[in-house]
């Protein structure tokens, strides 16, 4: 393939800073800046532009899935190889936000309970605080509902306050409807 302004790209070359369009073996095309080489492994490194301005995207790609390489074009000027700095605060930071949202996450998932007791537990979590207390289902930290998860399962802290008791077993009665219990 000849690439615009220069002579043919090698596979084995691939100039840092060339942009180049690719059809890789799986069909899929890309687009992007080569970003490094690497003989050892064979691979590629495509920069491609990210949704906003300032992000970029590595793409790694094992040349031998590459099945043809469109269009190329060499770089007018020397390309720029310094790395950003990285904030090291930030990405543990990240790293600690990201580790509480799986933490959440995977809370909600109930250990040795059923399909329906699970269906269940999601439906009261969309309108109200749930939570998983072995096998059985605290909304509000109020209201325990346990197995066989009917209305009649349900009890509360404060027997006094009928309110929060009547919404959960409002929630719970029409989820089991839809489920076509009860």
């Amino acid at each position: 393939m000849e690439p615009e302004g220069a002579g043919p790209v090698v596979a084995s070359e691939w100039v840092v800073g060339c942009e180049v369009a690719l059809q890789t073996t799986l069909g899929e095309d890309l687009e992007g800046q080569v970003f490094a080489y690497d003989k050892n492994t064979n691979c590629c490194i495509l920069l491609q532009p990210g949704s906003t301005p300032f992000h970029n995207h590595l793409r790694i790609l094992k040349a031998n899935y590459i099945k043809t390489v469109v269009t190329a074009k060499r770089a007018n000027q020397q390309p720029d190889l310094h790395l950003p700095v990285v904030d090291m605060q930030r990405c543990r930071d990240r790293e600690e936000r990201a580790l509480q949202a799986a933490l959440q996450e995977a809370a909600k998932i109930g250990v040795g309970v059923t399909k329906e007791a699970q269906t269940l537990f999601n439906a009261l979590s969309k309108t109200m605080p749930t939570r998983w207390n072995n096998t059985t289902i605290v909304v509000l930290d109020e209201v325990s509902i346990s197995e066989p998860y009917r209305l009649e399962n349900c009890t509360t802290k404060h027997p006094e306050d009928k309110s929060t008791l009547q919404r959960v077993r409002k929630v719970l009665e029409a989820e089991r409807k839809r489920l076509g219990h009860d």
